[in-house]
């Protein structure tokens, strides 16, 4: 909650300057293009269910109860 105040206070600055206040980092010019905004929306579309996928496999491969032997410490 502390974090949402502070950002709407200060929006649409990230970064006040002391120095002068036409150099404050704005949303508007630390935004990415069209472009790579796109490519990076492209290649999350593609990696996250890869990611999921993997780590349901992952839990799938590792189920069951671990059995103490000889083999275990």
């Amino acid at each position: 909650m502390l974090l949402l105040t502070v950002a709407a206070g200060l929006f649409p600055v990230l970064v006040r300057s002391t120095l002068n206040p036409a150099w404050n980092l704005t949303i508007y010019n630390a935004a990415s293009s069209h472009k790579s905004l796109g490519i990076m929306l492209t290649i999350a579309a593609i990696g996250v269910p890869l990611v999921a996928i993997y780590t349901g496999f992952v839990f799938w491969v590792f189920r069951g109860k671990v059995r103490l032997d000889d083999a275990s410490y």
